[in-house]
């Protein structure tokens, strides 16, 4: 294991440059040291999960290099008014490219129409018979007659849960056979 040395100013080849990095290096090991878990609590707040807070973390530090913390001041409170400031330019660029993005987007064509559209009430019954009965029933029972799920698994004699379940089935199959007979004809 190697020894570290702080430069001195009566070393021989000592400069006054390396002596101030030597010294800003330290202060930055003891702010890290020091500061580092209430920043990456503070960081985690302001995230939430939409952002990195190491990375917040570590450019408050970046930051702190840079530009040391005036003297006489709260170094704390410095550094955590450094971390807001940094959040909040990365929220406000966040936003920009979200703008910039939804004024990219192509727009939909307005004319042509979806073909669920077009479709009328006999075309959903008539793929409404190739269902199986128990989810062609329970959709019928939902969707044309208006029931709500605890009528109809008081009708059917089937758990409310049941009764959600074939509705979803049953959507998704007659979604299906829908769209292919609007590929087909």
């Amino acid at each position: 294991m190697t020894k570290r040395t702080l430069l001195r100013e009566d070393q021989p080849g000592s400069s006054v440059s390396s002596i101030e990095e030597a010294r800003r290096t330290r202060t930055i090991e003891v702010l890290t040291r020091a500061h580092r878990p209430y920043l990456a609590g503070l960081a985690r707040k302001l995230c939430r999960g939409h952002f990195d807070a190491d990375d917040l973390v570590q450019e408050v530090l970046v930051k702190t290099m840079q530009s040391p913390i005036p003297d006489g001041a709260d170094e704390r409170a410095w550094m955590s008014r450094v971390m807001h400031n940094l959040f909040i330019d990365w929220v406000r660029r966040r936003a920009t490219r979200r703008e910039d993005a939804l004024t990219d987007a192509p727009t939909p064509i307005a004319d042509e129409e979806a073909w669920w559209q077009a479709l009328d009430l006999a075309q959903v019954r008539e793929e409404l018979a190739h269902l199986p009965e128990d989810q062609r029933v329970t959709f019928e029972l939902f969707a044309f007659e208006g029931k709500s799920y605890d009528q109809i698994a008081s009708a059917l004699g089937i758990a409310k849960a049941t009764v959600g379940t074939r509705i979803l089935r049953a959507r998704a199959k007659l979604r299906d056979l829908l769209i292919a007979r609007s590929r087909h004809g």
